[in-house]
């Protein structure tokens, strides 16, 4: 009975524990498929690539994502597919999680070079957390300070694990200039607690993104490359009690990029004792970003510094480092490079 009743509270207390763990990355701009779907039929690019992104909030505290991607374009039948996995962990607490997200986006000309992709997006989540990663009490000798590899706790010798499927969709509206997007996670709202017993349904998730691409040197100026654009984006996503705000101002100097982005968190604090419900606004961190396009390959790299404030109650600022690599295999690839511009239609056709 003691057991159970162990089981039942630890179980709820990871659920908690890892219930926030979303992926935080600091590329959104380049890689803007992770948070929106329908960005992978964005002018029927055929691409594929890779991302390393770490996030720490002390030294003791680091979660990492290993990511891979990629995109092929049905051009006759008007629809791209789209496959993502990522593998999260978060080594101090020994979780884990595997996420496999297959996406359908489907491409209606609006005219006037107007693209509306629409996509369904099912994924895969499996997660686990290992307790005997943890350092629990009886292991450590308040003496000597040395920390023994065994314990007796009983929390020591359980394993926990749960799979579930996520549905979602979104959309995407974009000319050569602008893009407006929308995104839905959690439509099916699944069960995430690892004890079955227990019911803890993840909310209904909904993103906002938006960008406007300028032509910095539309008359070939001198002073700048012939292809020098400033792309600004931002996205702002809903998630349970929290609002979470990135944007991004990014120079387009011919094969080379750097940019600049920010971070910024809405939560929902709650006093219970006088049931008053209070918002606090922060500035989390600030990101710098450098790239290189080469042939068909794309690399990145941003850094993105943490911003601490006074009230470290309810939130811990992250440092995130990024790395990205990406390969671009569309057929009449050729035909344009050089050209760089985020924002096309042209291959659509």
């Amino acid at each position: 009975m003691r057991r159970n009743i162990i089981y039942f509270v630890f179980g709820v207390f990871l659920v908690n524990l890892t219930f926030s763990q979303e992926m935080i990355f600091n590329s959104q701009s380049k890689l803007m498929h992770i948070v929106n779907p329908s960005f992978f039929g964005l002018n029927s690019w055929n691409r594929s690539g890779l991302l390393y992104s770490t996030t720490e909030i002390n030294p003791n505290d680091t979660q990492n994502n290993k990511l891979f991607y990629g995109s092929y374009s049905f051009d006759l039948q008007d629809f791209s597919l789209g496959v993502q996995f990522n593998n999260y962990s978060a080594p101090n607490i020994g979780f884990k999680k595997n996420d496999l997200n297959l996406s359908y986006i489907y491409k209606v000309e609006f005219g006037n070079d107007i693209w509306f992709l629409p996509s369904v997006n099912v994924e895969f989540s499996s997660k686990n957390i290992n307790p005997s990663s943890l350092i629990f009490e009886d292991q450590i000798n308040s003496i000597t300070g040395y920390i023994n590899q065994e314990s007796i706790d009983p929390m020591a010798d359980f394993f926990f694990s749960k799979s579930y499927t996520n549905l979602g969709a979104s959309f995407l509206l974009h000319s050569t200039d602008f893009l407006v997007g929308l995104s839905f996670e959690n439509l099916n709202q699944p069960n995430i607690a690892y004890n079955d017993d227990v019911e803890y349904l993840i909310p209904l998730s909904i993103g906002m993104q938006i960008a406007y691409e300028y032509d910095l040197n539309p008359y070939d100026r001198r002073f700048l490359p012939r292809y020098s654009y400033l792309y600004t984006y931002g996205s702002l996503k809903r998630s349970s009690e929290a609002i979470n705000m990135y944007l991004s101002q990014e120079f387009q100097l011919g094969e080379f990029s750097i940019g600049a982005n920010q971070q910024f968190g809405l939560v929902d604090k709650t006093n219970a004792s006088v049931s008053i419900a209070q918002e606090s606004f922060s500035f989390l961190n600030l990101g710098l970003s450098v790239g290189l396009t080469y042939e068909n390959f794309d690399f990145g790299v941003s850094y993105a510094f943490a911003i601490q404030d006074l009230d470290t109650s309810y939130r811990y600022a992250p440092t995130i480092f990024d790395l990205y690599l990406s390969f671009d295999f569309s057929p009449f690839l050729r035909n344009r490079r050089g050209q760089y511009k985020r924002l096309q239609v042209d291959n659509y056709y």
